[in-house]
């Protein structure tokens, strides 16, 4: 049975990822964290488990094969080094992580024989969706590359970070190496960049569509998200992929997928 610890518990992915497991024969929630002085603590969140503040993540920790984050970049600062056992694995669901403390982070698993799956993005089908964008970058370097992001206007960050994911992969394998975020005003001729747009309406889950424009022609790759299940079946099976892992590294959804 692979024991598990979710951070952001409560949140929009955190809650779905916490019932999902408990659907899981080989799979058990152990403990579902929140932020200190939520009014959620003490509430259960599946039956017989009931959140915790992250005040005690370590206690929760303590004998879990697993700890998945799905918090903020500003709670994940904290919360790793919290999490921090040697031989627990984890699944990082959170975007946005600065780079020292994710440089920290990979340090501390090399040093404790854990290892992690970190993604911008759990689904099946965006992960092909950016091994798309890797084919086709290459071959459509000399054309204009758009990426235009929607979600759902209670989403806090933008860019998204499959978004973001998707221009750094776009980047390697093009040689356009410069970004901007929207156009204002007298933008003048184009350039050599990559322009990320960002959409923020409604109630939509998720949807990414990367333009290749050349002169006489143009490809739209698009993923469209129905349902968040789709990314919390990701994560469920990027835990039991890591569950016994133990490599002293940080995996991809790539290799989870064996893509």
């Amino acid at each position: 049975m692979i024991s598990v610890v979710v951070g952001g518990a409560t949140g929009k992915l955190g809650s779905l990822v916490c019932k999902l497991i408990t659907q899981q024969a080989d799979m058990q929630l152990t403990a579902a964290i929140v932020s200190e002085g939520s009014p959620n603590i003490g509430k259960e969140i599946v039956p017989g488990v009931k959140c915790v503040g992250a005040e005690r993540l370590s206690e929760m920790v303590a004998t879990a094969q697993v700890y998945v984050d799905l918090t903020s970049p500003a709670a994940i600062a904290k919360t790793l080094p919290a999490a921090r056992r040697p031989g627990l694995n984890y699944v990082i669901g959170t975007t946005g992580i600065a780079q020292e403390v994710m440089a920290d982070f990979e340090k501390n698993i090399a040093e404790d024989g854990s290892s992690a799956v970190v993604a911008p993005n759990f689904s099946v089908g965006v992960n092909v969706f950016f091994k798309a964008c890797e084919m086709l970058a290459p071959i459509l370097k000399d054309y204009d590359i758009e990426i235009i992001e929607t979600h759902h206007n209670q989403k806090k960050d933008a860019p998204s970070g499959t978004a973001k994911k998707a221009a750094e992969l776009i980047a390697a394998h093009s040689g356009k190496s410069e970004f901007i975020y929207g156009r204002e005003g007298n933008i003048g001729a184009r350039g050599e960049e990559i322009c990320i747009h960002s959409v923020r309406a409604g109630d939509v889950v998720g949807e990414h569509t990367v333009i290749f424009a050349g002169n006489k022609e143009r490809i739209e790759l698009t993923h469209r998200a129905h349902s968040r299940e789709a990314f919390a079946e990701g994560a469920v099976a990027a835990i039991r992929w890591i569950a016994n892992k133990n490599s002293g590294k940080v995996h991809t959804m790539y290799e989870v997928l064996g893509l």
